[in-house]
């Protein structure tokens, strides 16, 4: 088998040059690695990359991108060792939240990574996002996309964008990350039995990107915050952010109505909430004791972008709402902490 990696350039910091109107993607990436690594590659595995077209600054990102990377990986599944996924850090964890759900237990490393200065400039933490996620790709399988930052692999299913400006932009506030880099590689391993790692199944993905909405809860809120999403046929599911361990204001009886019809409508609500740190307790408290009677599926530990990445999945494969009230609360990829844990 080749050792050899395959990089997908999709658009990002990380490739940007400086133009009159500011950062942009440029094309020619993999003239400007090697220019910039210089002899480190030589330590490194050999790489072929390949560029989207257009390429697309994150902020742009939309569920049907999402297909698109996919594809790219299926088409050359069989040819490399490895993948390694260049991405703007925007909505980094929304995509690598998507492609976890579509790659399911993967039996080769797709690394997600991206910097907060482009390659080649001054103080650029491009080189060293790059080279680990290079060396860590060849390693044996972790069984999940994941995410390099910083010197830390993350699980693709458990990050989020914590800081726009730090150099350890993500995190993974509830699950410990894979592997640490310092002088030595630190993995702390997988619950994942080898022998279940596998190619992903070959399949496209339609996704409806009007399909989900999201909602964050705020004091006062008014009747038209939410109206839209009962009334608007194109939204399918929503994801409402709620305060502290999963509690609404179980006083506006508007609010409440809402949650009730969203139900008829076989609409289906998620409850995540606003705290980056632990879950929901989804009933711990009587405002979040309604939510259980009303039906609305419990997030617990998830994060906002893998419950996005996971109901657009869910409703890519035509779930019906009884079908996604049944398969949300199984943690298929370890993107929430399951209730035997």
């Amino acid at each position: 088998m080749t050792s050899k990696l395959l990089i997908l350039y999709t658009g990002g910091t990380i490739g940007m040059v400086q133009t009159d109107d500011g950062l942009a993607p440029s094309s020619g990436l993999q003239a400007r690695i090697h220019d910039t690594l210089g002899e480190s590659l030589d330590d490194l595995p050999e790489f072929d990359l390949i560029e989207l077209n257009p390429l697309i600054d994150s902020s742009n990102i939309t569920p049907s991108n999402w297909s698109q990377i996919y594809d790219a990986l299926q088409q050359h599944w069989h040819e490399y060792a490895g993948f390694i996924v260049l991405h703007g850090t925007d909505t980094l964890a929304y995509t690598a939240g998507a492609l976890s759900f579509m790659l399911g237990t993967c039996n080769k490393n797709v690394i997600i990574t991206g910097s907060q200065i482009p390659l080649g400039m001054g103080r650029s933490d491009a080189n060293s996002n790059l080279e680990s996620a290079m060396a860590l790709a060849v390693e044996p399988s972790f069984g999940m996309v994941s995410v390099l930052f910083h010197h830390t692999l993350m699980q693709g299913s458990r990050v989020t964008k914590f800081s726009s400006h730090d150099f350890s932009a993500f995190q993974s506030f509830n699950a410990e990350p894979l592997a640490k880099l310092s002088i030595h590689k630190q993995f702390a391993g997988t619950a994942l039995n080898p022998s279940a790692l596998q190619a992903p199944a070959k399949r496209h993905y339609e996704f409806d990107n009007n399909g989900v909405g999201i909602l964050v809860l705020h004091p006062g809120m008014s009747d038209y915050a939410y109206e839209g999403f009962l009334k608007d046929p194109e939204c399918r599911a929503v994801i409402i952010q709620t305060y502290g361990a999963g509690n609404i204001a179980d006083q506006n009886t508007g609010f409440v109505d809402f949650l009730s019809k969203m139900q008829q409508a076989q609409k289906p609500v998620i409850n995540v909430t606003q705290c980056a740190h632990s879950g929901t307790a989804q009933g711990a408290y009587a405002s979040g004791s309604l939510l259980c009677k009303l039906g609305i599926l419990d997030g617990k530990d998830i994060t906002l972008e893998a419950a996005f990445a996971k109901l657009h999945w869910l409703l890519a494969q035509s779930y019906s709402y009884e079908q996604i009230q049944q398969q949300w609360p199984q943690a298929l990829i370890d993107e929430m902490t399951s209730s035997e844990a």
